[in-house]
């Protein structure tokens, strides 16, 4: 494991790029060697980028503002402007949220809190793949149906990956801020920090970057999904975005700005709470082994759960469109991922992380 301790700060890639040649170099070969079809990375500290290339086999050119489904790495951006309403005493983390939506239900579920939510300790049941596909629930029919469903077990007492809650956020965005989630997501976070990350890329006059092995491999299929996309705006895993939004979105999370009176996206000890190891090795199921987790807000704490490089401060997300957004604070360092293959092989994203780490040794 390559700590912390052990490295420079981000900022030896800044005077010295070049040290990244042969991070770069390895994933363009993969991206030729057909292991993914497409890849975009980008490496940068607080004051953002530092470099940044994209990788293509089709015969589309891609560039760092074509979109690429972001898939779950939407649920730390969304987390993100949620906390801006806890930050600003509109409602609490631990209150619980039948206070804002009594229709919730009583029992164990007037429990759960914004907390709960956050960290994936809730619960709720998420929506399975199967029904998604098969029903096409608007985003209106997928948040009764969150509200309606049973609890799979007592809140708190064990970690569940669940994007259905988000739904739940999202409704308490609206019941509070009085204005749909994906109008506050804009007005509050994205437009602020200059990203054009958005639920409806159509439109955009951007390239959107075709995930593969996902069914929507031909141009009509891609449309409806497209549309569908658009009208249920996951609040969970539904956001398109560039390379260079999520380097906007790092380079502010490990240095917020102050922007009209308010930091942007967060206060520093907001992030810093969000980047705890809130569930402090709770049982939970890990690709399909029941095992200790360890989850911020909205943030996974993967230094803490498996033998990758890092600092125990290190906070990261990834998507099953093959996305992945890592933020090391103790030493300034932001990794953006992006591919676009459904559960696309990992190894090219790890090496971007690993080797990353290796080229900010001393040399």
């Amino acid at each position: 494991m390559v700590t912390a301790t052990a490295i420079e700060n981000a900022s030896i890639l800044r005077v010295k790029p070049w040290l990244l040649d042969s991070v770069f170099d390895k994933l363009r070969k993969q991206v030729k060697a057909g292991i993914v079809p497409a890849a975009a990375l980008a490496v940068g500290d607080e004051e953002g980028e530092i470099r940044s290339e994209t990788f293509t086999s089709d015969r589309r050119p891609i560039h760092d503002s074509s979109f690429f489904f972001l898939a779950s790495l939407t649920k730390p951006i969304f987390a993100t402007a949620f906390m801006q309403l806890v930050e600003e005493g509109h409602l609490g983390l631990y209150d619980p949220i039948c206070t804002y939506i009594p229709e919730f239900g009583a029992g164990p579920k007037a429990e759960i809190s914004p907390w709960h939510l956050l960290t994936h300790t809730s619960g709720v049941a998420d929506l399975e793949p199967e029904v998604i596909r098969r029903m096409r629930p608007s985003a209106a029919q997928m948040t009764s149906m969150v509200l309606e469903a049973p609890l799979r077990f007592p809140p708190g007492t064990r970690w569940e990956y669940c994007s259905a809650s988000f739904y739940l956020l999202g409704l308490l965005i609206e019941r509070v801020a009085r204005m749909p989630y994906r109008e506050f997501l804009q007005k509050r976070l994205v437009a602020p920090l200059g990203m054009n990350t958005t639920f409806d890329p159509r439109g955009a006059g951007r390239p959107i970057v075709p995930v593969h092995g996902a069914g929507v491999d031909n141009r009509l299929t891609r449309f409806f999904v497209l549309r569908y996309m658009a009208g249920a705006a996951l609040p969970g895993g539904g956001l398109f975005g560039t390379v260079s939004d999520l380097m906007r979105f790092g380079a502010a999370t490990l240095a917020p700005r102050v922007v009209q009176g308010r930091y942007l996206p967060l206060a520093p000890q907001t992030i810093d709470h969000m980047s705890l190891d809130h569930t402090r090795g709770l049982p939970g199921t890990v690709e399909g082994e029941l095992r200790p987790v360890h989850f911020g807000l909205g943030w996974g704490k993967p230094t803490l759960m498996r033998d990758v490089p890092g600092s125990a401060r290190v906070i990261s997300h990834g998507g099953a469109s093959g996305t992945r957004l890592w933020i090391d604070p103790e030493v300034g360092l932001v990794v953006a991922y992006l591919t676009n293959r459904w559960w696309a092989d990992r190894e090219p994203e790890n090496d971007a992380v690993v080797g990353t780490y290796r080229s900010m040794k001393l040399t």
